[in-house]
């Protein structure tokens, strides 16, 4: 099975998901690899390029470029896909799931203010998350429209922010995607420990997975701990340090502290906080 992924350069967990993927059987293909950083709409466009090209009844996988891993088998990817029965699967996201006032301004700023009480996703958000860009499964064409869709997004809004834009779309459209929210092929990692990034590790009570042998595959697995489930692929958004986790499971990650502090703050604080002060004076203007 494909994985597409986003790198202009090695960074973060790039290497170590370049590995776990060639050790369980993933063909991964690196898209924009040495060129110049243009956005999240250019992301989204070299997805659509490559989908194109591949049949659209294949499946693929889209992962962000440094902060996924490989844990398990592509074979039981393809297999889990095929069981839900569904042409799109993406990862659960879910906005600070233990400090509900929080949540609501997060999904206010990450639907560009979209997001209101009676909106058929609200029920969905409550219970775990939405779908997430850094993560998922589909069969190749029905992803390139929707991708074209996001783009035609952007070109009316001019976000740039896939993220954003994605959440926009499923507002419009909850049927059309179907969210994994109990995890059985993607987790989606939140935060445990404190500190300026924030980090994880299964030893803390408040986590929802834990590490395993799983004695038929002979490896050390993950197993989230509310449904049960083990997931395949691992994803720490939200520039998540999930090193002591992937220590637990027998890898060596890198030594990414201070780059992670580096993006924390430049993506997920201050370009987020624009953002909402944008929306801000923008409703303030409306009303």
């Amino acid at each position: 099975m494909k994985i597409f992924t986003i790198a202009t350069k090695p960074d973060g967990y790039f290497d170590l998901l370049k590995q776990t993927a060639q050790k369980q059987g993933y063909d991964l293909q690196v898209l924009g690899w040495q060129q110049t950083w243009k956005g999240f709409a250019w992301k989204i466009a070299l997805y659509v390029e490559a989908l194109e090209k591949l049949p659209a009844g294949e499946p693929v996988i889209c992962a962000d470029g440094y902060d996924v891993v490989a844990i398990a088998p592509a074979r039981e990817v393809g297999e889990k896909f095929r069981a839900l029965n569904h042409p799109m699967v993406f990862s659960d996201q879910r906005y600070f799931p233990n400090q509900p006032w929080i949540q609501k301004i997060a999904d206010q700023v990450m639907s560009n203010g979209r997001s209101k009480k009676n909106d058929p996703a609200a029920e969905v958000l409550k219970k775990r998350g939405r779908p997430c860009m850094g993560l998922l499964v589909a069969h190749a064409g029905a992803l390139a429209d929707l991708f074209r869709e996001l783009l035609k997004i952007e070109r009316e809004n001019k976000i740039n922010d896939d993220q954003t834009l994605l959440n926009i779309y499923y507002l419009k459209h909850p049927d059309s995607i179907f969210v994994d929210e109990k995890c059985a092929i993607f987790q989606n990692l939140w935060r445990t420990r404190g500190g300026l990034y924030g980090k994880i590790s299964s030893k803390d009570p408040n986590c929802e997975v834990e590490v395993f042998f799983d004695e038929t595959t002979g490896l050390l697995r993950l197993r989230n701990k509310h449904f049960g489930t083990t997931p395949c692929l691992l994803h720490a958004p939200f520039n998540l340090n999930m090193s002591p986790l992937l220590r637990e499971l027998g890898m060596e990650p890198p030594d990414i502290r201070f780059e992670k502090d580096w993006h924390y703050w430049r993506y997920s604080i201050l370009h987020h906080v624009k953002r909402a002060i944008r929306l801000y004076w923008a409703s303030r203007k409306a009303s």
